[in-house]
Parts: C-alpha cells; sequence; structure tokens
C-alpha cells in the first residue's frame, strides 16, 4: 500500500499544537459527515493513530507531535496513488495554516 509522509514545523507549543488538530478532526468529522465514515482516532501521549472511509476508500495513518514539528505518516490506497503528490502537497498546506501563529 502506498504512502506518505509529511513534517510540518511550528513554533506553538506542545498543548496548543494538540489542541488545534484535535479542534481541526472534531470540525472535519462534523463538516464532512457525509462524505467520512467508519472514523477511528486514538491518542496515546502526544502519538495518534486515525483511520476512516472517505468516498469508499479506506485511509490509515499516524501523528506525531514534537516540539517544533508535527510528522504525519498515512496509507493510501493503490487506486490514489497517482494523486500521491497532489494529497501530500495539501495536507502540508492546510497544517502549515492550521500550527501557523
Amino acid at each position: 500500500m502506498p504512502s506518505i509522509q509529511v513534517t510540518v514545523h511550528h513554533k506553538l507549543t506542545e498543548h496548543e499544537a494538540m489542541s488545534r488538530i484535535k479542534t481541526l478532526i472534531t470540525k472535519l468529522k462534523h463538516e464532512h459527515q457525509n462524505k467520512i465514515s467508519n472514523i477511528e482516532e486514538e491518542w496515546h501521549a502526544r502519538s495518534s493513530k486515525f483511520s476512516f472511509t472517505f468516498h469508499g476508500f479506506d485511509l490509515s495513518g499516524s501523528m506525531n507531535l514534537h516540539p517544533g514539528t508535527v510528522e504525519i505518516h498515512g496509507k493510501l490506497p493503490f487506486a490514489v496513488s497517482l494523486f500521491r503528490g497532489k494529497i501530500k502537497e495539501v495536507i502540508k498546506e492546510k497544517a502549515n495554516e492550521l500550527l501557523a501563529e
């Protein structure tokens, strides 16, 4: 299964970065409830594992919060692997916006 890795740098406290990430996840669940299903999210300290179905595609990954960076690792279904570069670009752009000061 193809994968992507995105590292985003930030200048927030770890608490603020985690708070923003959790708020975004809640917001996305609500705004896209007709497109996203089977949502699972599990946090352990500063690490998260997640999985969900989006338009019939099963996606999963993990997120690790470090001082000054957030690492996002995701597994993509083969059917969308041709769009891997664009998906990575959008994730990085949105994560940078979310974690901007």
